[in-house]
């Protein structure tokens, strides 16, 4: 499971990369595609973390960040930061698809890369010990 969950984790940094990528170059920035890919770096990020833990549970197929990250809870110490950043996240993997349910801001976008880059880290930092 440790492999699998590496491979996770490099998904979901492709993910974030392109987030980056799209924010700093585009113009006019693609702001439903940044917050949907940072959305999706999280989610990944928080499946790597789900195998990981290594207990025989499948990755469950859920785009809602916070039940993923209570699937975490039983193993390891998840702080409540990440909850509200999957909260600001979980939004954008799905509403995205819509766009006259989402209004989208310069700062959104920033705020999604800030939320998804902490979770990514932090996932980075327990499986990469």
């Amino acid at each position: 499971m440790a492999h699998e969950a590496v491979r996770w984790l490099q998904m979901a940094e492709v993910d974030y990369n392109v987030a980056e990528h799209l924010y700093a170059t585009y113009h006019p920035r693609p702001l439903e595609i940044i917050c949907y890919h940072c959305q999706q770096a999280a989610e990944k990020a928080v499946k790597a973390l789900i195998l990981w833990q290594n207990d025989g549970r499948k990755v469950p197929k859920k785009h809602d960040i916070s039940f993923l990250l209570d699937r975490l809870k039983d193993n390891m110490d998840v702080d409540e930061s990440y909850y509200d950043y999957a909260d600001s996240l979980t939004p954008y993997g799905v509403v995205v698809r819509y766009p006259s349910e989402l209004h989208l801001e310069p700062r959104h976008a920033q705020g999604a890369l800030q939320h998804a880059g902490a979770i990514l880290e932090w996932a980075k930092s327990i499986v990469q010990e």
